[in-house]
């Protein structure tokens, strides 16, 4: 059943989204005006603008969506365990959504655009703790990146993989499509990582640790077919750093890569030992077949 909630307005004349967002504390006045655009919120039972001015005696109604998703779950996840859980997640998809008051509030994922986290909570697996932290999260994924993730099912997963995360004891393998011809078999990128000026994350001096190592496993008609090896887990690394290398992922507008449908990135494989069996664990996401297909395309197969 949707959260709602019946105010009669009592007080001198004030706007309907400035009204609804002191009722509901920690939500944007941009997520309210949505929640007033869908409908969720209504004056004597009509739907009306956000600007609307509430005059003393008015019934304001707000009703948080349901539950709901078009993805099924079911039909990402790759294993599901005791503790966790891990997955294939779409190119296009945001694992959580942009603004940070979902968090706290987490039934207002279902107001935006469909993300991971609105599919994961409107599914929720068998034995999955709707009270954790962050929808049992322990890692990110870009929105255009593909590929296989870890979710957790219990409080005490979710944190010690955080450990692990931070501690750099999860192993990650990424595919890529590079643009241009990377000249050396193997190698190791190791430069710094930052946000400057404008807001752009780039390789910079004053920037984070970041380190990736990489091989090559074909070169064909000046693209790179490469596999990533990231020993930190920066914000973009893996895109600023091919950028920096001169050889950018195929689709990446943001650091001038050549155009395609999707970004060419995947996450391909993932290693770590379970933090309370100590089994030793791996899982695949096999590469889509938009990424096979751009791949035969920009090199003639």
């Amino acid at each position: 059943m949707a959260d709602k909630k019946t105010i009669i307005f009592d007080g001198y004349s004030k706007r309907l989204d400035v009204f609804v967002a002191d009722e509901l504390e920690n939500l944007s006045r941009s997520l309210v005006q949505k929640l007033i655009k869908d409908g969720h919120v209504t004056v004597n039972g009509k739907q009306v603008k956000p600007s609307w001015p509430l005059t003393a005696g008015e019934t304001v109604t707000i009703e948080l969506p349901d539950a709901h998703s078009q993805t099924k779950l079911k039909d990402l996840i790759i294993h599901d365990g005791k503790d966790f859980f891990a997955l294939i997640k779409p190119a296009g998809m945001l694992v959580h959504p942009q603004s940070p008051i979902w968090e706290e509030h987490p039934e207002t994922v279902f107001s935006s655009e469909e993300t991971l986290v609105s599919v994961i909570l409107a599914n929720p697996p068998k034995g999955f703790d709707t009270n954790m932290p962050r929808a049992g999260l322990v890692h990110r994924l870009d929105r255009e990146t593909s590929g296989v993730m870890i979710v957790a099912k219990t409080q005490e997963f979710q944190a010690e993989m955080i450990a692990q995360f931070a501690a750099r004891d999860v192993h990650k393998t990424y595919h890529a499509i590079a643009c241009g011809t990377v000249p050396d078999d193997e190698g190791t990128i190791d430069v710094p990582i930052g946000r400057v000026a404008g807001g752009k994350i780039k390789a910079s001096d004053v920037g984070r640790e970041a380190v990736t190592d990489y091989k090559v496993l074909e070169r064909k008609n000046g693209f790179t077919y490469i596999e990533l090896y990231p020993r930190t887990g920066r914000t973009n690394q893996l895109r600023v750093h091919l950028n920096w290398l001169g050889y950018p992922v195929l689709g990446d507008w943001l650091y001038e890569g050549a155009t395609a449908d999707r970004l060419m990135l995947h996450a391909r494989r993932i290693e770590f030992t379970h933090p309370l069996t100590g089994k030793k664990l791996k899982f695949e996401a096999p590469v889509p077949p938009d990424f096979l297909a751009a791949w035969e395309r920009v090199t003639g197969k």
